[in-house]
């Protein structure tokens, strides 16, 4: 059984409910995947009784016309070379849904490929190159609307050593739900006090190499 340290937002070791637990033999790999938050904050003002809102133009990352809003974080996965690791993420946010065909469905908000519906809904993924797969944080069964919820649950993913780790959000328009339900994550920045948008984030809390 492993010790643990606890790998905060940037690295630092810190003792704080905020942070995620990573196991002490694989520092190099938990330092790879430290610091995985993507904000897309609102451009004010809002519209549609504060609803909605445009997405900050600041972070358009792309040329790409099918995509209005594009933010990525690119890592490459630490650990040794050809192994396969079991990590547990820590995935928490304030996001929008949206619907998707296809895929397989571990639980709610959570799903492994599928084809996004096309509509002005934005998503938030994470692509591992090796196991190959994208994941899906946002998936919403229920029909798409102008509504944020938040997401607070663990998953556990295959990743290889060396394997390039994709980050992304992703809107085909440039309309935003607002977070006018005011939703705040415990112990996340901003808490106490709501993202004025939508946010999302991703700490390393275990890593255990496959036999």
């Amino acid at each position: 059984m492993h010790s643990v340290i606890l790998i905060c937002m940037g690295g630092a070791i810190l003792m704080s409910p905020g942070c995620a637990s990573a196991p002490v033999g694989y520092p190099d790999a938990a330092a790879s995947l430290a610091g995985l938050r993507l904000e897309v904050p609102c451009a004010n003002p809002k519209f549609n009784n504060d609803t909605e809102c445009h997405w900050d133009q600041s972070l358009l990352q792309t040329a790409d016309p099918q995509w209005k809003l594009k933010r990525e974080i690119v890592r490459t996965f630490g650990g040794r070379k050809g192994t396969v690791y079991d990590v547990t993420l820590y995935v928490r946010g304030v996001v929008e849904p949206k619907n998707f065909t296809g895929g397989t469905v571990q639980f709610q908000h959570f799903q492994t490929g599928g084809t996004p519906v096309k509509n002005d809904y934005n998503f938030y993924s994470l692509h591992v190159s090796d196991p190959e797969a994208t994941y899906t944080f946002n998936r919403n069964e229920e029909k798409v609307g102008h509504y944020v919820f938040s997401i607070d649950y663990r998953v556990r993913i295959p990743i290889r050593g060396g394997a390039t780790v994709t980050m992304g959000a992703y809107d085909s328009n440039d309309v935003a739900i607002a977070n006018h339900q005011h939703l705040v994550i415990n112990w996340i920045p901003p808490a106490p006090a709501p993202f004025d948008g939508q946010f999302f984030q991703i700490d390393v809390e275990s890593i255990t190499p496959r036999n």
